[in-house]
């Protein structure tokens, strides 16, 4: 199964992402988590409503075996959010605020770069994941 053709399901997991979370099975909430990664990058991550799930999102990660992605979550969280993500894309926009811009957009940016250089792999394991266990149908 192609991505265009799980697209009618991706669009029903993603409602219920949205409107009941808890609901999720673990092999649609991988995909609910890690589909955003492959398309808009981890500073769309923390920017939007991705990383009010960010454990459950690096928890996914390692399930797929990217360990190094996983860690960069870690690492940035380390880094900008010591004492946990915060709750919505303002709260973390107020923590982001306490750093410098220039510092900030150059972690981004490499943070960013990182990523790309291993969204295709991440993109093919997560249609292996969605074809493997059939939660594409």
């Amino acid at each position: 199964m192609t991505r265009e053709e799980a697209q009618n399901t991706w669009e029903k997991i993603v409602n219920l992402g949205f409107t009941d979370y808890n609901k999720l099975t673990r092999e649609q909430r991988v995909w609910f988590n890690v589909e955003p990664l492959t398309t808009d990058g981890l500073w769309d991550h923390y920017m939007n409503h991705g990383a009010d799930k960010n454990a459950d999102t690096i928890a996914d990660l390692e399930y797929l075996n990217f360990n190094s992605v996983a860690n960069q979550l870690r690492e940035f969280n380390k880094t900008y959010f010591p004492n946990g993500v915060p709750e919505g894309p303002d709260a973390r926009q107020e923590q982001f605020d306490k750093f410098d811009e220039d510092e900030l957009e150059d972690v981004i940016q490499e943070m960013d770069d990182k990523i790309w250089k291993v969204s295709d792999e991440l993109e093919n394991t997560l249609m292996e994941h969605i074809n493997n266990s059939g939660i594409g149908k």
